[in-house]
């Protein structure tokens, strides 16, 4: 047996296909922590934080150079609580409560409904309940983004059924503020679309190595697929096809700062996005996607600690 090189590509993200939307669909929302356990955020940049190290490593205490993603975070409406009840295959929707006070860009989204059922309807069915969700929207319009057309998100929330309801009928068609959703130092875990990149070969794709010089076809091509019997092409050989554009989940971004204002931005703006206008995260790390992309933060129940930040290096 001769020697054979690792394998390329994880089969974890088997089959590396093209994502179905920009928005991207949530699986699985924490239930640890009470209130919104989200919300959207759009791409703007990165830049690096000098910070002092408080993790468990070789540099404790020091401080350290550390890249950081800037997102811009506008103020989140509620169009919507949408109730599920528990069924024996799983959460069944039980009941819509649309708000009747909507701004005037969710026109370009939907046509909003006119009248429904009420908070007291909801209530008297609070029994049936197994958990509550918020149907909000973005406003773009109000960001450095220069489009108008808000995007639409289902966010889970965390606690009792009664803590649920309260927080749901406090922002029933009300704008939830930054400030409400996350603080400093807590974790979440960024869910975005990545970069597209388009059909690409093997080379690109999984790294492979090239062929020899003097190869009878091509350098970049692709040389065993596997044995004659059995013939068949299995789906760990690496191929050419589709890279980027797909849906990415990165965990446990630590929030190093939160602002407001064109202060975190380079003096031309982020390149590709421009100045942000209203509230802005900084995130340790990379988040999946382009500038201008959105981005869905969920909370992650890691403990919390408030880092200390030094310098921002824009």
């Amino acid at each position: 047996m001769g020697k054979h090189s690792p394998r390329r590509g994880s089969i974890a993200f088997w089959h590396r296909s093209r994502a179905k939307r920009l928005v991207p669909r949530i699986r699985y929302w924490p239930t640890e922590t009470k209130g919104l356990q989200g919300f959207p955020a759009y791409k703007a940049g990165m830049l690096q934080v000098v910070m002092v190290d408080d993790r468990d490593t070789p540099t404790k205490g020091q401080e350290i150079v550390f890249p950081a993603t800037v997102v811009e975070v506008p103020p989140l409406f509620v169009y919507a609580i949408n109730a599920y009840e528990n069924t024996i295959f799983g959460l069944k929707s039980l009941t819509q409560i649309v708000s009747t006070k909507n701004p005037k860009e969710l026109r370009k989204l939907f046509n909003p409904a006119k009248k429904g059922q009420t908070i007291e309807d909801l209530k008297k069915d609070k029994a049936k309940i197994a958990e509550l969700r918020l149907l909000c929207t973005t406003d773009p319009s109000k960001t450095g983004l220069g489009k108008k057309k808000p995007e639409l998100i289902e966010i889970a929330l965390g606690g009792s059924v009664d803590e649920e309801l309260a927080f749901a009928e406090k922002y029933l068609g009300q704008l939830i503020p930054l400030e409400e959703l996350i603080k400093e130092g807590e974790y979440v875990d960024a869910i975005g679309i990545t970069k597209g990149k388009g059909w690409q070969g093997v080379v690109k794709r999984f790294g492979v190595s090239l062929n020899i010089h003097k190869a009878t076809q091509k350098r970049r091509h692709g040389g065993s697929i596997g044995a004659e019997r059995p013939a068949k092409v299995f789906y760990t050989i690496p191929r050419a096809g589709q890279m980027g554009f797909h849906k990415r989940t990165d965990v446990n971004k630590r929030v190093l700062k939160i602002g407001s204002g064109a202060e975190i931005a380079p003096k031309k703006g982020f390149h590709n996005y421009g100045v942000p206008k209203t509230s802005y995260l900084v995130i340790s790390g990379s988040i999946p996607g382009p500038a201008k992309r959105l981005v869905t933060l969920r909370k992650n129940p890691k403990t919390a600690k408030k880092p200390e930040l030094k310098q921002i290096v824009i």
